[in-house]
């Protein structure tokens, strides 16, 4: 009788731990690994990017091809300066939310690696390496080779296939 009930106890393991789902080639969803925070809120993304969750989110995890939209504030990072904040260069305002498609190139691999994961309403600062933002080039006013740190909030979400159906 305990084998019957396995496969909902992994299902909802996985859904706790911020697992996500992407569609596979024949429209099934299948489990993508969501890294795990440490005991600190933070997760190690990827090398050059490190995520510090400031406030958790709720439902299914952000996918490749998602819409998401979100609000953010861009600093300079600075080890000497309060939580690595330097010098701001950019916020969206808290008002109109900034839209982009996960893993669509349209934002920079550092944004493509680190929005994945996140859950509506979470909150998170990236803190993203030049090889995975503008890099030896900068984009003014970003200056070559700098490290950056976001503050991001997911504050919806939507897969296009299900905007699409509905």
């Amino acid at each position: 009788m305990t084998s019957r009930y396995l496969p909902l106890c992994a299902l909802l393991m996985l859904a706790g731990c911020g697992q996500g789902t992407t569609p596979g080639g024949d429209g099934v969803a299948e489990a993508t690994a969501c890294p795990e925070a440490n005991a600190d809120g933070v997760v190690e993304i990827a090398p050059g990017l490190t995520a510090l969750i400031t406030r958790n989110g709720y439902g299914r995890a952000a996918v490749a091809g998602d819409y998401a939209d979100v609000h953010t504030t861009l600093w300079l990072f600075d080890e000497d300066a309060e939580g690595g904040r330097g010098t701001e260069i950019w916020a969206s305002g808290g008002q109109q939310p900034f839209q982009f498609q996960l893993d669509a190139g349209q934002v920079i691999k550092g944004w493509d690696l680190g929005v994945a994961c996140m859950l509506i309403g979470e909150t998170r600062e990236l803190r993203i390496a030049p090889e995975l933002g503008y890099g030896a080039r900068g984009k003014p006013p970003v200056p070559p080779n700098a490290t950056l740190l976001f503050e991001i909030e997911l504050v919806k979400l939507e897969n296009p296939s299900e905007a699409d159906s509905g």
